[in-house]
């Protein structure tokens, strides 16, 4: 039985699909294609209970995850966290999304689609991190990968001021940093959301300072740029 939903063919401008996983409708399943090599980026966000996704490569076409099929991601983060896929440089070509609830979970969901350029940021948005409150010194430790090209981190500000965000890859490596501001909150990068984007090259810090205002929602981009796997520390400094 082929997927129960087609998608068409991914592009920049992210596809949004609204469902629900339950006792009559454990999994969806989501047929999509690229129709050239790049990113593909897939976000589940608005969970009432844990729900996970996996990405296949539909190698024979026929719509179906079968035993010739090749799972090029998934993510199953616990309770109702979001869950996000972020891998690089995918063959063009026919590709299936699956949505399943975790145990006996029922749980609406969110889950968008997008393909971007290798070597540039997902234009999604997923809580990969909720910081919270931004108020004072925050430092993380992760790391980016073909397998997962970016890591957002989500946070408000409650009291108006300057903040700055410092990206130190561990070793010699690129990954690159910005600061978006999602004001229609549809969890997607839309024009205009984008704050300021620091680039510098390989095994320099990305620096980024800039004044923000109170009860906004934030997030910090970290994504690949060039290097696999990349190490890196982020540090969130109220100044």
């Amino acid at each position: 039985m082929a997927a129960e939903f087609s998608l068409g063919t991914l592009s920049g401008n992210p596809i949004i699909v609204n469902n629900f996983v339950g006792d009559s409708d454990p999994q969806d399943t989501f047929s999509f294609s690229l129709a050239s090599s790049g990113n593909i980026n897939v976000a589940l966000t608005g969970l009432s209970a844990d729900v996970d996704v996996s990405v296949f490569q539909d190698l024979n076409g026929n719509g179906i995850v079968d035993p010739v099929d090749t799972q090029v991601g998934t993510s199953s983060r616990g309770g109702t966290s979001d869950d996000s896929i972020n891998i690089a440089n995918q063959a063009a070509g026919s590709y299936v999304a699956e949505v399943n609830r975790f145990s006996d979970n029922n749980s609406n969901y969110d889950l968008s689609l997008s393909t971007t350029a290798f070597s540039s940021a997902s234009n999604l948005l997923p809580s990969d991190v909720l910081v919270g409150s931004l108020t004072s010194f925050t430092s993380f430790n992760d790391s980016l990968s073909n397998n997962d090209t970016s890591d957002i981190y989500n946070f408000v500000v409650n009291t108006a001021g300057s903040f700055t965000f410092t990206l130190d890859p561990v070793e010699s490596f690129d990954p690159d940093l910005r600061l978006i501001q999602d004001i229609n909150n549809n969890l997607v990068v839309d024009f205009g959301e984008v704050i300021t984007i620091s680039s510098f090259g390989s095994g320099s810090n990305d620096v980024i300072t800039n004044f923000l205002n109170p009860g906004d929602n934030y997030f910090v981009q970290v994504y690949q740029f060039s290097g696999d796997p990349i190490d890196y520390s982020l540090t969130a400094t109220p100044v």
